[in-house]
């Protein structure tokens, strides 16, 4: 391209004279010119040798009070002011001068060529706008023009040459988005004030405020699309080298159907990695850097365009790989790698929102089908209660391996209890929608059970779903002492689950907790009754006395059948597990207290009226001391040793 100007060598602080040559090309009426130069002697001052010592920001006045006359003069113009004529020639020089020192090393002189270009584009587009026909204006129009896009093809090149310096000096440092990456992890914002979704360190303040003039020139000159192609270009190659540094080209959304689940999760937790890395630094990072290059209120659509086209495509392709996952076989370990791409997505979408909505929605749409996809996946645990209906009791009446599942992944599903809330609302809401008119919809939505959450309606009916489980799992044991052990130790089980976890709690409430401890004391005292009942009435004083006095014959049988009671208690209790030792030292504290003062009352009744007899060994077995011993072998879930008896 022709380039006008390039023989103006003078310093930018002055106008230049326009060369001969040029006159004679844009000026058809030379000769006058030079007839009128020639009467002047070479001391005479004309109005254009008088403008060209005019300082360039008196240049620029003169201009500025030429575009603001082009805008409320009613008279045609027809010719341009002498102090503004040789203005191509000054803007020439100054892009000449531009070339061959660059932009982005003297703040000044890059803001003096910048308010030069932009006032040589106004008056461009303004002296268009007026379609006049005067020959000097055409010929100061036509000069004009070829220099602002001289002008303007520098500063685009000036602006595509500082955003790529700065992904060449990011490779050379090793630097990222972050201004200080010693101080801040990935996902923790930074607390000194330099936070890591501002533009890059990378990009100096100075060149920042350079590229920021420059696309406001390259615009206000009507090259929009150019400087946003040289933005989007640049910004696209860096932002793809970004992603392949953290290793977002490993994911292959094609392997996703083919590969294990052992070997998926690998690739979800590298998803959710680099999806939370653009979430919380290159995407508010992109958004920050392009809000400061188009800051204007105008530039709105400018930004939104650059950020959509920038993010979109990588976006889409984690859309992409949340879908496949969706498709996979469901199963119940899977839901908890779903709640984490369910989240890793809900919080992709504040770092998008300057994006085109459109792209907000298919976000939405991929999160919806994961909440689905969990929704399903833990009703399979409302299935696998249901359906278990196994008719082998669990030996010695411990926790049944269901009821230490199911409360297991209760707890750790209660990790993610706000988002399970907000996954089962979301469903609940499309499900009633859809069958329900609004006024049953409101009834429904005031009963007293809707004013819980609805993870929490959710947590109440597989609680309930296991305890109908656990009662039919108890008639299984014949015994019904061994049937209240093993109500008891899996109730004691869930409610200690329930305690040690605050999530679990709160979901429950405390009514709930209280519930599920009455019942326990409950179980407690069944126990009771069904063990100890009986050896109590033992040690009742009915039927040892015939016409008035102590029937020894009597008092022996009730001695030997203590003793066959207490033995065969011992001898299969001791074998019963309790596994919680809180528990299990109430259980044998109770009998204790229950057994041994009942006993001691009736063996010092009683003991004196067979001690006089042979074999009295045969009949008092137990000592009162011993009775303590024999209680503490119990639920130990081994055979008892009768060894520890006292003599």
């Amino acid at each position: 391209m022709e380039k006008p100007g390039d023989h103006a060598t003078e310093s930018s602080e002055t106008i230049p004279h326009k060369s001969n040559d040029l006159e004679n090309t844009n000026h058809p009426d030379e000769s006058e010119h030079q007839s009128h130069n020639n009467d002047q002697t070479e001391t005479a001052t004309t109005p254009e040798s008088e403008s060209s010592q005019l300082s360039l920001p008196q240049v620029m006045e003169a201009v500025d009070d030429f575009i603001q006359s082009l805008s409320s003069s009613t008279d045609p113009l027809q010719e341009i002011p002498p102090a503004v004529e040789p203005f191509p020639e000054t803007v020439d020089s100054l892009v000449s001068k531009m070339e061959s020192s660059g932009l982005g090393r003297d703040e000044s002189e890059d803001s003096a060529f910048i308010d030069a270009v932009n006032r040589i584009s106004i008056s461009v587009i303004r002296l268009r706008e007026l379609n006049l026909d005067s020959t000097p204006v055409s010929s100061w129009l036509n000069r004009a023009s070829s220099v602002q896009h001289r002008a303007v093809s520098l500063l685009d090149e000036e602006f595509r040459h500082l955003l790529d310096r700065s992904r060449e000096n990011k490779k050379k440092n090793g630097d990222g988005y972050n201004h200080d990456h010693s101080s801040n992890s990935t996902h923790e914002p930074d607390q000194t004030g330099l936070h890591e979704n501002e533009p890059k360190e990378t990009f100096p303040p100075e060149s920042i405020a350079t590229l920021k003039k420059i696309a406001g020139a390259m615009i206000s000159a009507g090259y929009e699309s150019e400087c946003c192609m040289s933005y989007e270009t640049s910004r696209r190659h860096a932002f793809k080298e970004e992603l392949s540094e953290i290793g977002s080209d490993g994911i292959n959304v094609e392997d996703v159907q083919r590969i294990p689940w052992e070997s998926l999760q690998g690739e979800i937790a590298s998803w959710i990695s680099i999806v939370r890395r653009c979430s919380s630094v290159f995407f508010p990072g992109e958004i920050s850097l392009c809000s400061t290059v188009f800051p204007e209120q105008d530039h709105s659509p400018i930004r939104k365009r650059l950020f959509t086209g920038l993010v979109s495509a990588v976006t889409i392709r984690f859309l992409d790989f949340s879908g496949a996952v969706v498709l996979t076989k469901r199963s119940s370990e899977k839901l908890f790698k779903f709640l984490d791409m369910y989240e890793t997505l809900r919080d992709l979408i504040p770092a998008v929102e300057e994006s085109d909505s459109d792209l907000i929605q298919e976000i939405k749409l991929s999160q919806t089908r994961l909440g689905e996809a969990a929704v399903t996946i833990f009703g399979e645990l409302e299935n696998s209660i249901k359906t278990d209906i196994g008719r082998t009791p669990v030996p010695s009446g411990a926790v049944h391996p269901l009821t230490r599942y199911t409360m297991n992944y209760l707890k750790y599903a209660c990790e993610y209890k706000d988002t399970l809330d907000q996954v089962f609302q979301h469903y609940e809401k499309a499900e009633t929608d859809e069958t329900e008119p609004e006024p049953e919809r409101n009834q429904r939505e005031d009963d007293e059970e809707y004013k819980t959450s609805a993870f929490a309606r959710q947590m109440i009916r597989v609680m309930e779903l296991l305890d109908a489980n656990l009662e039919v799992k108890s008639g299984l044991y014949r015994d019904p002492s061994l049937r209240s052990i093993f109500l008891m130790n899996n109730g004691r089980y869930i409610l200690q689950k329930i305690k040690g976890s605050t999530e679990i709690r709160d979901l429950m409430g405390q009514a709930w907790t209280r519930k599920r401890s009455t019942e326990l004391r409950q179980y407690h005292k069944s126990y009771q009754r069904e063990t100890w009942g009986k050896v109590l009435q033992c040690m009742n004083q009915e039927g040892l006395q015939v016409n008035g006095k102590i029937s020894k014959t009597a008092l022996k049988e009730r001695f030997k059948i203590f003793n066959n009671m207490f033995d065969e208690i011992h001898k299969t209790q001791s074998t019963w597990i309790v596994s919680d030792e809180q528990m299990q030292s109430e259980l044998r504290v109770s009998i204790a207290a229950l057994v041994i003062p009942a006993y001691r009352s009736f063996f010092g009744r009683y003991k004196q009226h067979i001690d006089s007899g042979r074999h009295t060994d045969k009949y008092v077995k137990y000592q009162p001391e011993d009775i303590e011993s024999v209680i503490d072998d119990l639920f130990d879930g081994n055979p008892a040793s009768m060894g520890r008896k006292r003599t």
